[in-house]
């Protein structure tokens, strides 16, 4: 091909397709040095870097402000008081989850340890949870 018979659309092409091999050679030569370095025994200072650079992305993606957590005795506190007041027929975990602002998941795991060891709690065939009669309210 003789460059009196090129376009510029091709040439155009030529440009865009040149700056990413460049790009990518300067990739290579980053690792290239990083393979060196851990060849050399200079290990520490190459994890050092790729360390850094991990830290510096987790940091850049969790920039949203962390939600503080409930107190201790929250949740035991909420579910006994909506099961007081569901009576009989209980409530179900995603009645209680929605009305308490939790996940559904984290109100199950809550009856299978820290409700089942409080022993104040049964479940109904129809999939609710009541508190027991015998069981005071706060």
């Amino acid at each position: 091909m003789k460059v009196t018979d090129i376009n510029t659309q091709t040439l155009t092409a030529l440009l865009s397709l040149t700056k990413k091999k460049e790009s990518l050679l300067a990739k290579i030569a980053q690792v290239d040095k990083e393979i060196a370095a851990l060849a050399s025994g200079e290990v520490l200072a190459a994890t050092r870097v790729l360390r850094a650079k991990s830290i510096k992305k987790r940091r850049a993606a969790s920039n949203e402000p962390k939600k503080p957590r409930s107190p201790k005795g929250f949740m035991q506190e909420q579910v006994i008081n909506l099961l007081h007041a569901a009576g009989e027929a209980g409530a179900s975990a995603k009645e209680l989850a929605e009305k308490i602002g939790k996940p559904v998941t984290q109100i199950h795991v809550w009856f299978s340890s820290t409700g089942k060891k409080l022993g104040q709690f049964q479940k109904l065939d129809s999939g609710n949870w009541r508190i027991l009669s015998g069981t005071s309210h706060q």
